[in-house]
């Protein structure tokens, strides 16, 4: 098939990635290649993806990520609203002249100018998934808007959990798991003597970063930061005193290319996911079992769906740093093996990738 994939227009899709979302792009992009496909991945420039022809759209610096843990006030629409809808309707309207050049339009942006432009949209057929929760107000009613006007776009999100965040706003058409390449993982049997504990993700409030912190200091062991600063003024208000008060307890990482995360995963005694917000999936769990690394999270949002509690992690109410705490030394007895083939079992790429082509050929015959 010939694949238009839309990306989110908030950061160059290229290594290191600034969150699960962009990874999983550049995955299925290749994927897709490696299996016939034809595919142009419209991007902000900078991306680069080995293999994939990209069509690169300048963005602005007014263009930037959005910020999960403060509500935007009704009507605080800047500049980088603006100029990011206006390249969005750009983008829409000449796809809608490519009719001869494309099969379908899979859209992964989760912004409100992405899901009301597409719908001028009229012979290609528009997928969109959802990487996010049902967070923004605005987005909620325009899926709203959309169903309630014939449903003219094929919805996907990637978790049960959350499918059901937007069933008040929109049914979803199709759940599907994110996937990884496992064989791209380096896989550690045994994890090293003193292993540390590892966070990985955006430093940003709703990640979770700081109960990371304590979780580690109750529990004795050392912990590894691997995440980029997504919120700049809460790592220096928030995160960067921490780290001077716990000195060699601590150690920030910086953001890391994937397979030097990878190596580092597989070093490291557990991840350490407790999650601030209701989880859309948790790719970064999900790289650290294929690692052979459990995971501790906070029950929430679709972390059950990723994690076998007892078997590959363990699960803990939302807030709970001392029962977490206290499943640190249980990690010891879980088999590392065990939480490798559940990600081969459950979210391999391979999967993900045939899923998708499901659609595309559902929404194509259409």
């Amino acid at each position: 098939m010939r694949i238009a994939l839309v990306a989110p227009l908030v950061s160059a899709i290229a290594q290191p990635y600034l969150g699960g979302a962009q990874a999983l792009l550049a995955d299925l992009a290749q994927g897709l290649r490696r299996r016939g496909h034809t595919v142009i991945l419209f991007a902000r420039s900078g991306s680069s993806v080995p293999g994939v022809f990209i069509e690169q759209i300048d963005v602005p610096e007014s263009v930037r990520p959005a910020d999960f843990s403060r509500a935007q006030p009704e009507g605080s629409a800047g500049a980088g609203f603006f100029a990011q809808a206006n390249l969005f309707l750009a983008l829409f309207l000449s796809l809608r002249q490519r009719v001869h050049e494309f099969d379908v339009i899979h859209a992964h942006a989760f912004d409100w100018p992405a899901f009301a432009c597409s719908a001028l949209v009229r012979d290609i057929p528009v997928v969109h998934t959802l990487h996010l929760p049902a967070i923004s107000p605005e987005i909620n009613a325009a899926l709203r808007v959309l169903h309630e006007q014939g449903h003219p776009v094929t919805l996907v999100t990637v978790s049960h959990a959350c499918a059901r965040a937007y069933a008040a706003y929109t049914p979803m058409d199709y759940v599907i798991y994110n996937g990884l390449d496992v064989d791209a993982i380096p896989f550690s049997p045994e994890p090293l003597a003193e292993a540390p504990l590892l966070f990985a993700g955006r430093i940003a409030p709703e990640k979770g970063v700081e109960a990371a912190i304590e979780i580690a200091a109750r529990a004795g062991c050392r912990l590894l930061i691997a995440g980029g600063i997504y919120d700049r003024r809460y790592f220096d208000e928030r995160i960067a005193p921490g780290l001077q008060a716990a000195g060699e307890r601590v150690t920030y990482l910086g953001q890391l290319e994937r397979p030097a995360l990878w190596n580092i995963m597989g070093q490291s005694l557990g991840l350490l996911f407790p999650s601030e917000w209701d989880e859309p999936f948790g790719l970064a769990a999900v790289e650290a079992m294929a690692a052979g690394t459990p995971v501790i999270a906070y029950r929430r949002g679709a972390v059950a769906e990723v994690i076998s509690d007892g078997e590959t992690g363990f699960l803990v109410a939302p807030g709970d740093i001392a029962q977490a705490a206290a499943l640190v030394d249980d990690l010891h007895d879980i088999p590392r093996a065990r939480c490798r083939a559940h990600v081969a079992a459950r979210f391999a790429l391979d999967r993900m990738i045939a899923a998708y082509e499901e659609v595309y050929g559902a929404v194509a015959a259409v």
